[in-house]
């Protein structure tokens, strides 16, 4: 991990001595949209019990801004993720562009008569690098608020949470597209630190702006332990179209 960490870093600051800084927005960039549905399961493999995840989404796209809204639901859990990035300062040099901003996010989980929990994320610093050539890599660090509710027995319990993510990923002129998150959350997953959750993505770009997918994504419990252990695998289909 630290090798492939020193190769990006070493692209970044390259493209930098060939980069032209501006303050975005850009008035070459326009206005993209894209909505997403998808269908997940849970394996055998791991402590979570078997259960389907059905899931819709929606992101606005807009440079300096991205906006997203997605909801998940199975038979016992429901959840609701709002996220916004903001690209504050932006590079256009030789081998791709970087972009600079800060990122804000909110989920919420309800679990049926059980509890509720509210995950507040502040991004101060995210990096986002994508080159000509459509390969990308996204740096997130920050912190998140994790507030529960236990209703049976009225309590609530706060935490404060490390919040670090990594995203790798290419697509090729052929329309294919492979990718890698590493982090201490995912989209609808919001555990406490020491939790990993490692998503591995296929998908196919069609030239009408359709886009089908599928994804796997593992859940490693008490990852800075010596003691860690595989918490879920869950298979996910994902139909989207841009617009």
């Amino acid at each position: 991990m630290k090798k492939v960490i020193m190769v990006l870093l070493a692209m970044c600051i390259s493209s930098l001595a060939f980069a032209q800084f501006h303050i975005i927005p850009d008035e070459n960039d326009s206005i993209g949209q894209w909505f997403q549905a998808s269908y997940g399961r849970s394996t055998n493999k791991g402590f979570e019990q078997k259960q389907n995840f059905w899931s819709v989404s929606y992101q606005f796209d807009y440079n300096p801004f991205d906006a997203f809204i997605g909801f998940q639901y199975t038979d016992d859990v429901t959840d609701m993720m709002l996220d916004t990035d903001w690209w504050l300062a932006q590079f256009d040099g030789h081998f791709g562009r970087m972009r600079l901003g800060v990122n804000l996010g909110y989920h919420a989980e309800w679990y049926n008569e059980i509890s509720c929990e509210h995950d507040f994320t502040f991004v101060p610093a995210e990096l986002n690098y994508r080159t000509w050539e459509n390969f990308w890599v996204m740096l997130r660090t920050g912190l998140t608020r994790k507030i529960s509710d236990v209703y049976l027995i009225k309590n609530t319990v706060e935490n404060w949470n490390i919040l670090l993510t990594l995203s790798l990923g290419k697509i090729w002129s052929n329309g294919l597209e492979l990718s890698l998150d590493v982090g201490t959350r995912s989209v609808y997953r919001h555990p406490l630190f020491g939790t990993a959750l490692f998503t591995f993505g296929a998908a196919y770009h069609f030239k009408n702006g359709f886009r089908i997918g599928a994804e796997t994504e593992i859940t490693m419990r008490d990852w800075i332990a010596a003691t860690y252990y595989m918490d879920s695998v869950v298979i996910r289909l994902t139909g989207r179209v841009s617009f």
